[in-house]
This record gives structure tokens, C-alpha cells and sequence, in this order.
């Protein structure tokens, strides 16, 4: 008996131990740090690496050209800078940077890895990157992405049936702080994009889209509103990991750059966001806007259903005007046709999709529709799309 006591307390405390390994604390290396004069440090050991590099959005960046599906295609990918080692420690500090939430990994011996001593990740499609968020004051762009001591709102992944595509999907709904309390009060939508490859976690996480609609409205500066994000890709059910099938997301798939199917299947999403959510029905209560493939989408919805949303912004997508020999596009023409009271166009100076943007702001200008137009710094990049969502939540239902 005594025997078994002993192997039985030796198991415990062998399951105890294991329980508690990831509780032992690691080198206490601090990175990133942020300093004082808003600089960052980046620090990781090993004495046996020959090189260290870290890369990342803080860095000029490099133009790479690739190939996708069958195209050749440029953008600005993040920059690199090598680390300097001191007896095993290899460390890097950047020059001071502005409020904004930032990405990196580093490259060990040229191997991308993660940092160990930073537990904050993001994915973006199938890669996995560091972020931190530094703000130096309080309304910078950091300051709008993090999370501050304001009321917050709440966010629900939500599965609905879609008998235009023949499946459950999933998407994701913020609602604004106060939305239980508030239970006379009806709310305004704002149905968000995401971009190729990206799923209904894209706005979420990369785009900080609830940390933004949180800061703008404890501002003021927004209208508390109802924020939809639903998977653009429309093969997929879910993000990877929650949908029936395990799959490895991609980028480069020509199925996903169809907007016929979203096109068709959008208003089985309204159908459910009304039927379950306290909103306002009417057209100038709804607004649509994406990034990338997000934006052709929403294009593509506000042609097929024009009575349909009063705002539609467009971030870094487009969709061109199809000019037929009356020098005219009927399908925008007809959007223009019910007043939309904003059509708003974004892109960044080095985005390869400017030129299609600015095809479209010269349509509409030549035949006198009111369309907005904001271009920014930089190309097709998150950085960008953070900064419109900011900018657009701030104009729409006012």
C-alpha cells in the first residue's frame, strides 16, 4: 500500500511539473522596448548565430516583383537591419518613430523567425508576425489603435446560414459600448472587407478595427455603429481553424478574386444582421467599404445593389470604370444615380492599384458625381488601411 502511495504521489508530482513548465520564467531580455524617446530596442540571444536581422514596417522598404496567377506584380515590402551582438546579446534600436502599430519578425542565419521574448502575434493570411504599438501622445495613430480606458464595445463571432452559397459562414460583428443598455436605441452598419486571402478575423486583428470604432466613438468623433465583418473568400466558411475543412490559406487564388458570388450571396448577410441585431434599415443607416479585394467587392455591391448602402469607401480596390461606346458606365452611373451621400476613394502613392484609382476619380469627376478622393503615403499595406478605416468611420452617418 505504501508502495502504491509513493508511485501514485510520484505521478502527481510529475504531472504537476509538467503543468507548471511553461511558468518558468525565461532570460528576462526585454523586446521590443520602447524608450523614452519613443525608440525601440530589439534585443535576442544566441551566441552561436552568425547573423541577426530584424525586419519590419519601421524600416524603409524594399520593392519586390513577384508572380500571381500568371501576372507580375510589385509592392513595398518591409525593410531589414542587422543586429550587433555583444557577448551572445544582439540588439538593435531604431531611429524615434511615430504612433502606429508596427510588424516584424527576425532572421537568424537568414531563418525568419519569431522573437521569443515578444508574446504579442498576428497572422496575416498564412504568415505570422511580431507587433507592438507605440503611441506618443494621446490622438496619434497608436494611441487610436491600442486598447485605452474607454467604454468598449463587444464582439461576437457569429455562424449564419447562406442558402445563396449552400453553407454555414461565419463572420464577425462588434457592437458599440452600451448596446445592451441601450435597448430602444438602433444603430447604423458598417459591413468591412477584407483583402485577399484574408478571412473575418483580418479587420479584427491586423486591422484594429474594434480598438479604432472604441477611441473614435469615446471621442465623439465617430457614431456609435454596429461593425460587420464577414469572410470575403467565398469558398471558405471561416478563418483557418474554425471551419469544417483544414486548409492553408493563400493569397493567390483566381477563385477568390470573383466578386460574383459575394455579389449574390451579401444579402443573406444583411438578411441575418437585421433579423438579430437592433439596427436602422434604411439606405443611408448602411455603409460598405473594404481594402483590396474588399474594396472591388464593395464597388461590385454598390453597382449591383445601388439603393442599397448611402456610403461606400473604397481602400486601396477599385473596380474601373467599363466605359461603353457612349463613353459611359451605366452600373456606376446608376450609383450616382441615388445620391450616395459619400463615395470614398483611398490609395497609397506607391500602390500598384493607384492608377486604377485614379481612373475611377476622373470618370466620376467628368461627369460631375460628388466623389472624395485621399491619397496617402506608402503602398498596399495595413499601415494604409488602419488609417482610412480611421478617417472613413469618422464621415459616415453623421
Amino acid at each position: 500500500m505504501r508502495r502504491l502511495f509513493i508511485i501514485a504521489a510520484s505521478l502527481l508530482w510529475g504531472a504537476a511539473l509538467s503543468a507548471q513548465q511553461a511558468l518558468i520564467p525565461g532570460t528576462g531580455i526585454v523586446s521590443p522596448e520602447i524608450n523614452a524617446d519613443n525608440t525601440v530596442t530589439f534585443r535576442y540571444y544566441n551566441p552561436k548565430a552568425i547573423t541577426v536581422q530584424v525586419g519590419g514596417d519601421f524600416l524603409p522598404t524594399e520593392r519586390i516583383t513577384f508572380t500571381m496567377d500568371g501576372r507580375e506584380r510589385s509592392w513595398d515590402a518591409p525593410g531589414k537591419a542587422d543586429l550587433v551582438e555583444k557577448d551572445g546579446l544582439w540588439t538593435y534600436t531604431t531611429a524615434p518613430l511615430e504612433g502606429e502599430l508596427y510588424s516584424y519578425t527576425l532572421y537568424v542565419d537568414g531563418q525568419k523567425m519569431m522573437d521569443p521574448s515578444n508574446i504579442y502575434q498576428n497572422r496575416d493570411i498564412a504568415t505570422w508576425t511580431n507587433i507592438f504599438t507605440l503611441s506618443a501622445e494621446k490622438g496619434d495613430k497608436g494611441w487610436y489603435y491600442q486598447v485605452n480606458d474607454v467604454p468598449h464595445g463587444n464582439v461576437s463571432k457569429i455562424w449564419y446560414d447562406s442558402p445563396a452559397l449552400g453553407m454555414q459562414r461565419r463572420m464577425t460583428v462588434y457592437t458599440p459600448a452600451g448596446y445592451e443598455k441601450n435597448t430602444r436605441t438602433r444603430y447604423p452598419v458598417l459591413y468591412l472587407l477584407h483583402g485577399s486571402g484574408g478571412d473575418e478575423d483580418a479587420w479584427s486583428d491586423l486591422g484594429r478595427a474594434v480598438q479604432i470604432l472604441d477611441n473614435l466613438i469615446a471621442e465623439g468623433k465617430a457614431e456609435p455603429m454596429i461593425l460587420v465583418m464577414p469572410n470575403g473568400v467565398y469558398f471558405n466558411q471561416a478563418a483557418p481553424g474554425v471551419a469544417v475543412n483544414m486548409f492553408q490559406p493563400t493569397m493567390s487564388n483566381s477563385r477568390s478574386q470573383s466578386t460574383v458570388e459575394i455579389e449574390n450571396s451579401f444579402p443573406d448577410i444583411i438578411r441575418y444582421i437585421e433579423s438579430n441585431y437592433r439596427v436602422r434599415k434604411d439606405r443611408n443607416s448602411r455603409a460598405v467599404a473594404g481594402l483590396s479585394m474588399g474594396g472591388r467587392q464593395s464597388a461590385a455591391l454598390s453597382r449591383k445593389y445601388p439603393d442599397m448602402f448611402g456610403y461606400v469607401g473604397l481602400f486601396s480596390g477599385v473596380v474601373p470604370p467599363a466605359v461603353d461606346a457612349e463613353g459611359c458606365d451605366k452600373a456606376l452611373d446608376a450609383v450616382f444615380a441615388e445620391n450616395p451621400k459619400l463615395y470614398w476613394i483611398a490609395c497609397g502613392k506607391t500602390d500598384a492599384i493607384m492608377k486604377n484609382s485614379l481612373l475611377l476619380k476622373e470618370y466620376c469627376e467628368e461627369k460631375g458625381y460628388p466623389v472624395s478622393f485621399y491619397e496617402s503615403e506608402g503602398g498596399h499595406i495595413w499601415r494604409n488601411w488602419r488609417e482610412y478605416l480611421t478617417i472613413f468611420a469618422q464621415k459616415i452617418f453623421r
